[in-house]
């Protein structure tokens, strides 16, 4: 069965999708694991990372996109995530790295699920979880990207992980949700512990695995202000600050449109950045499998 894992952080911009992507290609490639990548963010943009605008449009009219799976899970009908797969096939090193596609249709759908079966029912939050399960054993890690936010599309994230990983910017208003995200996680699984108790189920909270800092300004590091927020931060949650940081480049944010990701990109002028993301990728690596 597959470990899964959700990238998360209610604010935007941070580079959560980035790096979501990024691991994922560098353990397909570098550490030849099976990946399948879960976009439930409606911006989409884990899905054009390694999808041309033209392949999206033909995958989506042609088998579908995770906006007809919650579109299935609202009309309380079944629904294989098999068929929506799209597999990645645009590097040889890669063994196996699948796609469940996202759609900007997905704007609005959670809080049309919410509507139809209440925010607080048990049953929206683990649609993804039990369907997910029908396809784990096919993988060794099934990443989740979800939106900036903690609504029932991200829920599904989290009901149906067994870790995350925050994803943060070295700056105070990045930082300060780190403690928010922390309670808000703990706080819908509480809730949901209590009400599946009621019904004699079982509800367990996924583990934070990791807070992994990107774009600091540097290669070599961050600016002062951006090491002493990374310094206060591994003071706070110690242990759980990963010792992998990723510099800003412009050279990581133009890779999407080459639908290459930088970890498989094989350029000399890349080689820094493919080598980071690369240990990045073999931390996490070793933080999932710790005992």
């Amino acid at each position: 069965m597959a470990t899964t894992v959700s990238f998360i952080n209610f604010k935007g911009g941070v580079g959560k999708t980035t790096l979501c992507v990024e691991i994922a290609a560098a353990l397909a490639s570098k550490f030849n694991s099976r990946v399948l990548l879960v976009d439930l963010d409606p911006q989409t943009n884990a899905t054009l990372s390694l999808l041309t605008e033209n392949e999206w449009e033909k995958h989506s009219t042609t088998k579908g996109t995770l906006r007809d799976y919650f579109a299935a899970c609202y009309d309380k009908k079944d629904f294989d995530l098999s068929s929506i797969i799209y597999q990645y096939k645009k590097h040889p090193s890669v063994k196996k790295l699948d796609l469940l596609p996202s759609s900007i249709e997905l704007f609005g759908m959670d809080l049309k699920i919410a509507t139809q079966f209440g925010h607080s029912d048990i049953q929206a939050k683990i649609f993804l979880k039990h369907s997910l399960e029908h396809i784990s054993s096919n993988y060794d890690f099934i990443f989740i990207d979800c939106p900036p936010n903690l609504y029932l599309a991200t829920q599904n994230g989290l009901f149906a992980s067994d870790s995350y990983v925050i994803v943060a910017l070295a700056e105070y208003l990045s930082t300060i949700g780190i403690s928010h995200i922390q309670k808000s996680v703990v706080g819908i699984f509480d809730d949901a512990r209590i009400i599946a108790k009621k019904i004699g189920g079982e509800i367990k909270t996924p583990k934070l695995v990791g807070i992994i800092f990107n774009r600091l300004r540097y290669a070599t590091g961050g600016t002062s202000s951006e090491e002493s927020t990374v310094s206060g931060v591994e003071k706070l949650y110690d242990g759980l600050v990963f010792n992998t940081k990723i510099p800003q480049s412009t050279k990581i944010s133009e890779r999407p449109e080459q639908k290459i990701p930088i970890s498989l990109s094989g350029y000399k002028a890349d080689a820094v950045y493919e080598e980071r993301m690369e240990k990045a990728a073999e931390e996490f690596y070793e933080r999932i499998t710790r005992p």
